[in-house]
């Protein structure tokens, strides 16, 4: 279902949802992209419990990375896994239900100093677990049910009464109508199975909501990619300096293999990845491998099974030593076992230089990893920017029996404007062979901001070309409070900033990227935001990892280009205009500055080229000013020129 932000999405569907699971039942499994969207969920099943006659049991899964309290303050167990972390807890869980049981005693964990860190060996067993296996569950899932908190709400809770938020949740899956969780508890195989096991359901009962789900494609490409990073390569070998090196069977020494495998990957990036990335030919990096190496694939496959076992078995020496049960040279190992299966038309090989040098099985199939959704009792997959539903339907496998259903704006069609500029545009081999484009865009750009007397966000599309337009003098002639996001801000960071901005009355001008966080999935209700300004076409960068899917898409739905490129744009177009507008009060002009832009006229209701803006912007917003640009500097002014100069 493709319907606009703000026209209820959530509430339309899970009310005649919870029915029918009620009825049936059945359970509501309702997934999200991020934490911040299952606050939405648990607020809607509110309201709908309201109109019933009886409670309902909501609750909201995270991983156990975020709702640890024990480990909280552990630096070892920063960026550890899901199965790593995993690891530990069932052994402090063990250790506490042997004290539980009278076998041990179970400590209480050490006293910190302020802002100080815990060493992971010191931990036994976990006292917030014991509280959770001493707690009065049916109690609890009563009381929750009358109040319904969101995940914030839940993790407070318990931690206010040293309870394990991670191991209370689960304990009240059986009792819940409405799970919320993110996209990997249903997509990771593993953690799959175990939360079927934990509602105490098969999947035939689950009645599964997917919200935001034009993100799902990608992320299940990139759930189901496997990577060979450079660094894990020489973070193996350094684990083998480190633990003392040992001869494979009839072969070379483990610090050699691992020295010939990092010398491999880093050749082939050096030589084919000249930009972003490079398709692999068939079978080079298994080849150069064998002939570095002088073995047979035979032998090969042996000496990566030492390696594994040799792995594992330092897994388990860290584990019984209460330490991280890590070991990158069983994950390479791994790795290297699987890559010859990794073949297409499912995979492309490629070698990247971004976002980290590596060697990549890269996933062009959705479908697989989309196949546990046609076992569930009924799916509905939701956004506001899901169109063409085709896109979707057929990258997800999910058969022509599927229901496409676009729901037009109800909001006042009046309430939004649509402008594109005919003159100018970021077209890559425009901008490339004019110097002077970069910087007629930047002049352009402040012409229009002069004529939005509102809070306005501008959307570049790409990083890059943000920064140029900043350098060419942009940054010098915009007034007030300008908020800039840049690729590497941490989101804590970012968050707290934009909200500043979005209160702040001298916040004027906000610059991101389109697709980037700024663009989708913030709201910027009322007059927090009412223009945006595109600054060109966010055209998905052209990537040899994009052509082989595009390749893909052409031979399995005969729909590549549109399905790669100009479907990518438009969502991202949308996401970006649809800022602005999230209720039937909200109003805004949304400004094009690309002469491409009449390509996606369809999607864009009454789009026309910009003729006088500011007679326009006047008639739309009336008699407002929030700010006046800052002068622009200009050359000192010339002598009188005589007449027969001017002739």
């Amino acid at each position: 279902m493709n319907a606009p932000t703000g026209s209820g999405k959530t509430v339309a569907v899970l009310a005649p949802m919870i029915e029918h699971a009620e009825a049936a039942d059945h359970k509501i499994l309702y997934l999200v992209r991020t934490h911040s969207q299952e606050v939405q969920v648990i607020q809607e099943v509110r309201a709908i419990e309201h109109r019933l006659d009886h409670p309902i049991l909501a609750v909201g899964l995270a991983g156990r990375a975020r709702r640890c309290f024990l480990l909280e303050n552990v630096s070892e167990i920063k960026g550890a896994t899901a199965e790593e972390h995993g690891k530990l807890c069932a052994d402090r869980k063990r250790a506490t239900e042997r004290a539980m049981n009278g076998e041990a005693p179970l400590a209480p964990p050490p006293d910190l100093p302020e802002g100080g860190e815990i060493d992971l060996a010191d931990l036994d067993g976990c006292p917030y677990y014991a509280r959770v296996l001493q707690a009065d569950l049916d109690g609890l899932a009563e009381r929750f049910r009358a109040k319904l908190p969101t995940p914030g709400e839940f993790e407070m809770y318990a931690r206010e009464e040293n309870l394990c938020a991670y191991e209370l949740a689960k304990r009240l899956l059986p009792d819940a109508r409405v799970v919320t969780a993110p996209y990997a508890f249903f997509f990771h195989p593993h953690i799959r199975r175990a939360l079927l096991d934990w509602m105490r359901i098969g999947p035939e009962r689950i009645d599964l909501i997917i919200d935001e789900a034009h993100n799902l494609p990608n992320h299940l490409r990139d759930l189901t990619t496997v990577a060979l990073p450079q660094e894990s390569v020489r973070r193996a070998r350094a684990e083998i300096s480190e633990r003392g090196d040992f001869q494979l069977p009839d072969g070379p020494s483990a610090s050699r293999f691992l020295d010939l495998v990092g010398a491999a990957v880093e050749e082939l990036i050096h030589a084919l990845a000249r930009e972003d990335d490079a398709i692999l030919p068939p079978s080079v990096f298994e080849d150069a491998l064998l002939t570095a190496l002088g073995g047979t694939s035979h032998r090969f496959d042996t000496w990566l099974g030492a390696l594994a076992t040799w792995g594992e078995n330092l897994r388990d020496e860290r584990r019984r030593e209460r330490r991280l049960p890590r070991s990158w040279v069983h994950a390479v190992a791994l790795t290297l076992l699987s890559w010859p299966q990794l073949e297409p038309p499912a995979y492309v090989k490629v070698a990247t230089r971004l976002p980290r040098p590596a060697l990549e099985a890269y996933a062009l199939d959705a479908s697989i990893p989309a196949r546990p959704i046609r076992d569930c009792h009924v799916s509905v997959h939701l956004s506001g920017t899901l169109a063409p539903l085709e896109e979707y339907r057929d990258s997800l496998g999910l058969g022509e029996a599927a229901r496409l259903l676009d729901v037009p704006s109800h909001f006042p069609a009046d309430h939004r404007k649509f402008l594109y500029d005919p003159v100018v545009t970021t077209r890559f081999e425009e901008l490339r062979a004019d110097p002077r484009a970069i910087q007629r865009l930047a002049d352009r750009l402040v012409e229009v901001l002069q004529a939005l007397p509102v809070k306005t966000a501008v959307f570049f599309p790409s990083f890059d070309l943000l920064q140029k337009v900043l350098e060419s003098g942009l940054q010098s002639q915009l007034p007030g409070n300008v908020f800039i996001e840049y690729s590497k801000m941490p989101t804590g960071d970012l968050w707290r900033s934009i909200e500043g901005w979005k209160k702040d009355p001298e916040g004027t001008v906000l610059l991101g990227v389109a697709g980037g966080r700024l663009a989708e999935g913030i709201d910027y209700p009322d007059e927090e935001l009412e223009a945006v300004v595109l600054v060109g076409i966010p055209y998905p960068r052209p990537t040899a990892k994009r052509e082989a899917l595009r390749r893909f898409l052409d031979e399995t739905t005969g729909r590549g280009w549109q399905y790669t490129v100009e479907a990518p744009a438009q969502r991202a177009i949308l996401q970006a205009c649809g800022r602005m507008i999230r209720s039937e009060h909200d109003r805004g002009i949304a400004i094009i500055l690309d002469r491409r832009a009449p390509a996606f006229a369809e999607a864009l209701p009454g789009l026309t080229a910009i003729e006088d803006l500011g007679r326009t912007t006047a008639a739309f917003y009336g008699r407002r000013a929030r700010w006046s640009p800052s002068p622009r500097r200009s050359e000192p002014p010339a002598e009188a020129a005589s007449p027969d100069e001017n002739l």
